[in-house]
């Protein structure tokens, strides 16, 4: 679902080389282990949007440590239909349990747009360093997050 997410929405901002890096296929175990580690571990937090069938059709993620919203990605056949906000509305009430009071992030270019409609705050123009030592261009933002 991540890489059909990347590949459906981002690919038209992004040149397609950026798209492999960021997405590469086929989905290699080891980054669903290392995933899973840090899940388990404690150090990413993560929420899940499933459809009836229980297929997960959307996912989240944060670093408690680090106040970093990681992103929220919905499966393209899924997407405008309020799911990624909800996601991103439960993944922000799981934040301030742990007493974070604000997010940053760096969103990729296709997603500006989307964490501005959901009270985010451009800070700057940046550069995301992927896995494997690429560069692409992202938007760094922010929001407070009250209760």
């Amino acid at each position: 679902m991540h890489r059909a997410a990347i590949r459906g929405s981002a690919a038209a901002f992004y040149e397609p080389d950026i798209i492999e890096a960021w997405a590469p296929l086929p989905l290699r175990p080891d980054h669903i282990d290392a995933l899973a580690h840090r899940i388990e571990t404690g150090e990413e937090e993560a929420v899940v949007a499933r459809a009836r069938n229980g297929t997960i059709i959307a996912f989240g993620s944060f670093v408690p440590g680090g106040r970093e919203l990681r992103a929220v990605y919905v499966a393209p056949e899924h997407g405008r239909l309020g799911i990624g906000g909800a996601l991103l509305h439960a993944l922000e009430l799981r934040a301030r349990k742990y007493g974070l009071t604000e997010f940053v992030l760096d969103a990729s270019i296709n997603a500006e747009a989307f964490y501005v409609r959901h009270g985010y705050m451009v800070e700057r123009k940046g550069e995301h360093l992927l896995r494997g030592g690429r560069r692409m261009a992202c938007i760094r933002m922010r929001k407070r997050l009250t209760r």
